[in-house]
Formats: C-alpha cells, sequence, structure tokens
C-alpha cells in the first residue's frame, strides 16, 4: 500500500471534500512548525508559541543563556525550512564514557570526540553548536564543519561526554560518535611531516643558491665567481640527493612498469642539469644551473603538496553512508534480562538486543520476541512498513515503527545487508572517466613529442652549449603537471562537492556522461510527488455523533504512515479533547481496531480500490471512507524549468494512471506528448532504449530496469540497495532539486576541464616554442612550471564550486 500502487489505481479525483477552512497558521517560535491541538488553543496574543515542550525548553534555554542571536542569524539566513521540533530521547549517552568507547572513539587523552549531527542546516547553528562552551560547563572548546555536519568537541580534563550529548539532542541536534582512526591518521601526518621537511629544505637551500647567483649574473668573475660557484653545488646537494627523491622513486616506477609519467622529464632535467653543471664547474665554465634546478625542485614539491593536502581532505560519498546505522544498541542480558547501553562495535553474533518504537536497528537479525512494523525505505524504498514477528529477518540501517522487539544478531558491520551497500559505493568511485583517459593518453604522448624536441633542439641550436641550455629550459617548462593532474583534480573536487549535497556518485566517469545527457525521463511518484500520503477525500455514509473525534483518537495510537495522514487530516477541524481509547490493535497487513466511546471502529482497505481508499467501520457497519493520494512537491515545476534551461527534454513516464501523469504534467509544464502512463517496468525500459542519451530519474524496485538502461540511472531518496545496484547516483534528498544541482555539477566540472586542457596545451605550446629560440631561460622555466600547475589547480577548484543563483 504504498502511495505509487494506491494512486496508480485511484478512481477518484484529487481534491479535498468537507475540510476545514485554511487560516493563517500560528507557527513555531523555535522551529517555525505549525501549532496545533491544546499548544495553539492554550497561546496568548502577543506570546512566542510553541509546537511542543521540547521547543518551548530550548527556547527558554537559549534566552537565559544570552543566546537569543540564534533566532536573528537564522531569520538572516532563511532556514527555516531544515528545523523541525525538538523531540528528546530517553538515552543517556553514558556508554561515551566508557573506557572501552573512549579509546577507539577519543582522542588528546580522551577529552576530544567527533560527532555527526543531525539537524544541522544553516549558519545559526553553526553558531549554536561553537556556543556549547556557554551553554555546558563540561565543554572547553567546540568546532563545526557545517558541510559534513560534523562536530568537534573537547571537554575538560576530569569531565564526561554524557551531559554534552544530551544537550546537543536538547538542541535540536542529535550525536553520533564517529570512529576515529588514529593509526591511518598519524601515518598520514608522518608522511605530511616528510614532505614538509623536504620542502623546507629546498627552500631553504634554493634560497641561498639563488641569493649567490645574483652577483654572478650581473657580471661577477674571478675567484670569488669559481667560489660562489661551488658554494652553489654544496647548497645544492640536499636538494639533489635528498629532497628530489620523491621524483625519483615515481620515475623508477615509472621505467619499471614500462609507462610514461610526468616526473621523467623531471628527473630527467634534474640529472642531465646537475651532470651538465658540475662538468661544467670542473671544466671551469661559466654555464650552472645549480639555481634553476634547486627553485625547481622547491616550487615543485610545494605544488605537489598542496593538491596532496587537497585530495586528502576531501570529501567522499562513503562518509555520508556510515551514519546511516546507529552506533550505539541496547543489548539483552542473558541471565538476568536487563537491558543495557552498548556500543555496537562491543555486540557480538547471538547477542540479543532490544530495538524500541522510533529506533533503528544497529544490527542484521532474526525476531526473537515482539511484533511490529519495520520501515525499510532505506534499502527497499517501500513507504508502507512491513510486518514482522518472530522467526523474520530484520536489517540493520531500517527503522522500528510499532513495538519493542528483541532481536538476535546474525551480522555485524561491513558484513550487514547496508555494510555491503557500501562497499558498492567504494568500488564504484575507482571508474575512471574518458575524458581522463584521454589526458593520461594525450600526457603520454605531450611526454614523448617534448623529448624527441628537445633531442633536435639540441642539435638544430648555434652551439651544443646553448643547444643543451634551450632543451634543458624546454623540458623544465613543458612538464604536463597541470594537464595530468588538473582533470583528475577537479573531478574529485565535484564528487566531494556532490557528497556534501547529499548526492552519491558511484564512479567520476558519471559526471562525463551527465554533460552529454539530451532528455531526463521523471517517474511520477516520489520524484515530482511528495510520495507520502495525503487525504484526497473524507466521506461518511451515516451521520453519527463523535465520528471525527473517534477516529482520530484510534488512529493516534498508529504509527502507520496512512494513520498520520488521517490524523494530520482531522487535527485542525476539532475543537474538543480527543476521547480515551481501550482495547487498540494494530492488525498487522490489515488495518487498525480500538474502542472509544462505548463503540468499536475499525479501518481497513477497501479492496476494490487497492487500497487507495480506507472504509471506517463503526461496530462493523461501514459509517465512512477516506481516500488517499500523493501531491507534487511546491519546487517541481521551477525544476523542471531549470531542466529545459540546461538543454534537456523532460519527459514523465510513470506506472500512475492517465489522468494522475497528465494533471501533473499540465502543472510543471511538460507537453502530454512527452508523457506515458500506465507503465510497467518493461514498458519502461523499452522507452529508455527508444530515446538514447537520457537520464532516468526514479525510485524504488519498479524503476530497476529503467535505471539500468539509461545512459545515466538517478535513484532518488528511499531505495538505496536498489539504487547502488541498477543506478549510477543514489540522492539522500528527495525531490528535483538535487537533480538540478547534479546536472549543475556535470556541467560545470566538464567545462572546467575543457578550460584547463585549452589552457595547458597553449601555455605548454608557448613555452616550449619560446625555450627552443632561447627566450626562456631554466631559471625562469623553472618559475614558471609550477606557476601554471597552480593555475589550472586554482581553476579546477573554482571553477567545481561555483554555485548558479
Amino acid at each position: 500500500m504504498n502511495p505509487k500502487a494506491l494512486s496508480r489505481h485511484n478512481l477518484f479525483p484529487a481534491r479535498r471534500l468537507n475540510a476545514a477552512p485554511r487560516h493563517q497558521p500560528l507557527l513555531c517560535t523555535h522551529c517555525a512548525t505549525e501549532v496545533a491541538g491544546t499548544e495553539k488553543s492554550s497561546h496568548a496574543p502577543d506570546e512566542p508559541a510553541f509546537c511542543c515542550l521540547g521547543c518551548r525548553t530550548v527556547y527558554s534555554l537559549l534566552n537565559s543563556s544570552g543566546l537569543e542571536r540564534y533566532y536573528a542569524l537564522r531569520s538572516q539566513t532563511g532556514s527555516f525550512s531544515g528545523s523541525k521540533p525538538v523531540t528528546v530521547s530517553s538515552e543517556t549517552y553514558r556508554y561515551l564514557d566508557d573506557t572501552e568507547f573512549k579509546k577507539k572513539y577519543a582522542r588528546e587523552d580522551a577529552t576530544s570526540m567527533d560527532f555527526y549531527l543531525e539537524g544541522v542546516h544553516c549558519a545559526a547553528c553553526l553558531w549554536l553548536v561553537e556556543k556549547l562552551p556557554t551553554l555546558v560547563a563540561e565543554v572547553e572548546a567546540a568546532t563545526l564543519d557545517i558541510g559534513r555536519s560534523i562536530a568537534k568537541i573537547r571537554i575538560k580534563p576530569n569531565c564526561t561526554f554524557a551531559p554534552v550529548a544530551r544537550t546537543l539532542e536538547g538542541l535540536g541536534y542529535k550525536p553520533h560518535a564517529i570512529e576515529h582512526n588514529e593509526q591511518a591518521e598519524l601515518l598520514q601526518k608522518k608522511e605530511n611531516r616528510s614532505w614538509l621537511i623536504r620542502i623546507g629544505v629546498a627552500g631553504a637551500c634554493a634560497g641561498n643558491v639563488m641569493l649567490l647567483a645574483v652577483p654572478l649574473y650581473s657580471g661577477l668573475d674571478g675567484q670569488l665567481a669559481a667560489d660562489f660557484r661551488w658554494l652553489s653545488l654544496f647548497l645544492f646537494l640536499p636538494v639533489l640527493f635528498y629532497s628530489a627523491v620523491p621524483f625519483y622513486k615515481s620515475a623508477w616506477a615509472s621505467l619499471h612498469s614500462k609507462t610514461m609519467s610526468i616526473d621523467l622529464p623531471i628527473v630527467l632535467a634534474i640529472i642531465l642539469g646537475s651532470g651538465a653543471s658540475i662538468a661544467h664547474l670542473l671544466s671551469g665554465t661559466d654555464h650552472v644551473y645549480f639555481d634553476s634546478l634547486a627553485a625547481l625542485v622547491f616550487l615543485l614539491l610545494s605544488s605537489r603538496f598542496v593538491l596532496r593536502r587537497i585530495q586528502q581532505n576531501a570529501f567522499h560519498s562513503s562518509h555520508l553512508l556510515q551514519f546511516l546505522s546507529p552506533s550505539v544498541a541496547k543489548r539483552v542480558d542473558a541471565s538476568s534480562g536487563e537491558i543495557m547501553e552498548v556500543p555496537v562495535n562491543t555486540l557480538k553474533i547471538g547477542n540479543v538486543i532490544a530495538v524500541e518504537p522510533a529506533e533503528a536497528l544497529p544490527a542484521d537479525g532474526i525476531v526473537q520476541d515482539g511484533s511490529s512494523a519495520i520501515n525499510c525505505a532505506l534499502l527497499t524504498g517501500e513507504s508502507v512498513p512491513n510486518a514482522v514477528g518472530a522467526g523474520d529477518a530484520v536489517f540493520s540501517g531500517t527503522v522500528n515503527e510499532a513495538s519493542t522487539l528483541h532481536i538476535k544478531v546474525t551480522a555485524l558491520g561491513a558484513q550487514t545487508r547496508l555494510g555491503q551497500i557500501l562497499l558498492q559505493i567504494e568500488s564504484g568511485s575507482l571508474k575512471k572517466a574518458q575524458i581522463v583517459t584521454l589526458a593520461d593518453k594525450t600526457t603520454k604522448w605531450f611526454l614523448a613529442a617534448v623529448f624527441i624536441a628537445a633531442a633536435a633542439v639540441i642539435f638544430l641550436a648555434p652551439s651544443l652549449s646553448e643547444g643543451f641550455t634551450r632543451a634543458l629550459a624546454m623540458v623544465i617548462v613543458t612538464c604536463p603537471c597541470a594537464l595530468a593532474l588538473a582533470t583528475p583534480l577537479a573531478m574529485s573536487a565535484s564528487l566531494g562537492r556532490a557528497a556534501r549535497a547529499g548526492i552519491l556518485i558511484k564512479g567520476a566517469d558519471v559526471l562525463e556522461k551527465i554533460s552529454q545527457a539530451e532528455n531526463i525521463v521523471l517517474d511520477k511518484t516520489g520524484t515530482l510527488t511528495v510520495g507520502q500520503f495525503e487525504v484526497l477525500d473524507f466521506s461518511q455514509v451515516q451521520p453519527l455523533e463523535n465520528f471525527k473525534e473517534t477516529l482520530c483518537a484510534i488512529e493516534s495510537k498508529s504509527k502507520h504512515p496512512i494513520a498520520k495522514a488521517i490524523v494530520a487530516f482531522l487535527k485542525p477541524q476539532l475543537e474538543a479533547e480527543l476521547p480515551a481509547v481501550t482495547g487498540f490493535k494494530e492488525l498487522l497487513g490489515t488495518g487498525v481496531e480500538g474502542t472509544a466511546h462505548g463503540r468499536k471502529l475499525t479501518l481497513q482497505p477497501l479492496r476494490e480500490f487497492r487500497g487507495t481508499a480506507v472504509g471506517i467501520y463503526w461496530d462493523e457497519a461501514l459509517a465512512g471512507e477516506v481516500h488517499l493520494g500523493d501531491r507534487l512537491r511546491p519546487d517541481t515545476a521551477q525544476c523542471i524549468e531549470a531542466l529545459k534551461r540546461f538543454g534537456l527534454n523532460p519527459y514523465i513516464v510513470s506506472g500512475d494512471n492517465h489522468g494522475a501523469v497528465e494533471n501533473a504534467a499540465a502543472q510543471i509544464g511538460i507537453p502530454l506528448s512527452q508523457t506515458m502512463a500506465c507503465t510497467d517496468p518493461e514498458s519502461k525500459q523499452r522507452f529508455i532504449e527508444a530515446h538514447e542519451r537520457s537520464i532516468m530519474v526514479g525510485d524504488g524496485a519498479n524503476d530497476a530496469l529503467a535505471l539500468s538502461t539509461a545512459f545515466v540511472g538517478v535513484a532518488v531518496h528511499g531505495s538505496m540497495e536498489v539504487s547502488l545496484r541498477a543506478a549510477d547516483v543514489y540522492l539522500t534528498r528527495p525531490g528535483l532539486r538535487p537533480v538540478v544541482e547534479l546536472i549543475r555539477i556535470g556541467r560545470e566540472t566538464m567545462h572546467t576541464i575543457h578550460r584547463n586542457f585549452a589552457f595547458s596545451l597553449l601555455y605548454n605550446l608557448a613555452g616550449g616554442m619560446a625555450a627552443a629560440t632561447g627566450h626562456v631561460t631554466p631559471l625562469f622555466a623553472a618559475l614558471l612550471m609550477p606557476l601554471s600547475a597552480f593555475t589550472v589547480f586554482g581553476s579546477s577548484l573554482i571553477g567545481t564550486r561555483r554555485r548558479q543563483t
């Protein structure tokens, strides 16, 4: 009974009957959610309004702590849309201070820990989180990476993390401790330190060698000039035998594997230039290149280190997914039955865990005791919870929605169904785009051409000495570092930008395909529409007293999406208090029942409408009907216009009925000739095959065939498992807005790469010709080459961060 299946057979027009007139809503002062029920009726004019006790508490806390500027900042950024009512669980977070837990997650003598915070969405959140030392006495410092929603919290000595976590949750940011791979970070720091030492040695030596070169270039001669040249050699030796070692290793590895490397011309220039300089020095001639070579090594090391740090700080899609499964579990003691909060990494196969309503499962397992409904939207895309009972298999990352379950653990961590999905993203990210492969091939051919040209310059120059100088300058200035490194850098930066926007792309090749697409094919349900139940028609077959109150009271007891939709529809219409309910029961797979005002009320789907309608039975006699459907997202029409501006032809291909599809198309400006209704999975696949270079955007198992067939398959929020098997892109946010951002990132990335290609080729051709004709000295070439690399690196980073307003 998901919205897609239901609306496909919907026989009723999309309108509301018997709905109460809409008035200006009363919004919560803290989260901007509409205030309803007793909170609304008890609200006094000109006083702050709150939708719940949690928001009222946070508002009071912020004002009493002098942090009321949070609301002003949020108003300035216009970021109310990401807020939600504050819900505080009963979690104590005592496990954060467990000795074994802190060994794995804490740093700096167990006083610092990183947390992923749910609900971070704007600059006001950044300001508030970094004000934690004002709110919590235990906190010494707090910083927030708003792009990754990761807070670094440092507490004072002999203090604990539990009260800090409880405060964060109370502010509306549920915290999840992040495992800190200390060994890997230490190795990375050690290697970076080694690079910095090499750069420091090269910089110091190059600076002094260039100082000694100034009087030589100014005409110094005699014994003093000879002494300066010998001193330059001794200062150059640490650069030659220590700082340049990474280039030697890379060049040797490329020769060993019989491939061309961008470090080959660098090493060739260093060896030949050094050898020639020493030979000239021994023979008493003036031509030495120690200053040029030392500057070359220093500037190359510096540019490589900058690129290295950029790549180390790149944000990968797997960082988002690691937060989909909880880090804490409630283990049931086998002997006493006592329930204890423990870190998930301490669980073992065979342990029994308790999972309460609204909690995500921390592991795969088999239900031992209890019956409930499990929301598997994360894995399957199905919005309607699945009924489970003893003996049923359940999976990590899914959400328990009805009642407490006791589950025997069968798989943990990377061995869970969710863990296996994460591995697919890691393996998929290794794919190379065709343009990256082209850049690699171009670089290899370019290197071969440079070596041939350098050899020709030596023999065509006026003298052998002049020819060698020109050839050395050419080899240095035309080193294709920018050509080889800028393309993967642009791809890496774009993948990181996409991941921060909640767009998980399986490989860099997808970005290139997106820029080549001509059509975009859209499924309706969950893509163009909200993908949630909404009451379209409510009717009473017979007039009954307290009918709506009784219905609302009984449905309020259920966690089912249909029940939530009915309650959301009825509550604004009711003034009286809801009656007490007795005998409430979830009829798994069929409906609910309960007793109020002494009358039994049962809700069951009307089979003739295949679940699009629910029958309301008052003492087993049909008393009313509720018809439910789906509605368009508010920004759908705007997003369609943006896609058209990108030059894409939009199509709607849906399994819904003709009326629903045509109505949606008319509202968002898609011609009826570009729609297709009542399609099955095979029909969608045939449509995609008939429209080449098409991006397919869909959700759920029904779209798997089309997603896998499409030029680019994009799966919207919901079905992660199907997405990563069938599609190229998975969106963690629903709707078309992330799709527009995806297209923009793909187009901007390719534009940046093409610009970099043009700049690199023009620079190398101009620089090579200038060197061949003697207009560029080796020293000037050493300065130009890293400068060109930095220019292209900057172009890549700026180009992939540009936003369209």
